[in-house]
């Protein structure tokens, strides 16, 4: 038979284990976070260039220095020159349609006055003929600034088209 003592001896050694277990656990875990944090102190630390988790260790883009992007495209119209032809012509024919207007004086008049508009009108008429039109393209320049760049016809380039520039020669990108 097991009396009273010997149920107090066992318990008291069933505890007496139950702390030493205890200990044993609780020195296995300060053992682990120890190790841990050892081992984190041993990993690569972040660098400088890294920036909201990017990898900055390439190189940056190359600027490209003859790129941009049109401002504005300009039409220029250039006159031509008058040799005077247009005006004598002009003067000629103009004072004969006010010949046939009226009789007199008037008809004088008539004739003065065509002859003065129409050297007007064909003096306009010939420089008209000569004249040309180009447009003038600006264009804000990707390093900065801006370029013009004359050309005589602007079909498919309009503002906000990305170009690229090169010896004058506009293309688009």
């Amino acid at each position: 038979m097991v009396g009273p003592t010997s149920l107090q001896t066992f318990k008291k050694h069933h505890i007496l284990n139950m702390e030493i277990d205890n200990m044993r656990i609780l020195k296995l875990s300060l053992s682990a976070v120890l190790a841990l944090f050892i081992l984190g102190a041993c990993s690569p630390q972040e660098t400088a260039n890294a920036v909201n988790g990017a990898d900055n260790s390439s190189q940056p883009e190359p600027v490209c220095t003859s790129c941009g992007v049109i401002r504005a495209v300009n039409p220029i119209t250039q006159q031509g020159d008058s040799s005077g032809a247009g005006a004598v012509i002009g003067a000629i024919v103009g004072g004969v349609a006010g010949n046939q207007v009226g009789g007199g004086s008037g008809q004088d008049i008539a004739t003065a006055a065509g002859a003065v508009g129409g050297a007007f009108l064909g003096n306009t008429i010939e420089r008209n003929r000569g004249s040309s039109t180009y447009y003038e393209v600006v264009i804000d320049m990707e390093t900065g600034g801006q370029q013009v760049i004359n050309v005589p016809d602007a079909t498919g380039i309009s503002a906000g088209v990305p170009v690229r520039v090169q010896g004058g020669v506009i293309t688009i990108r």
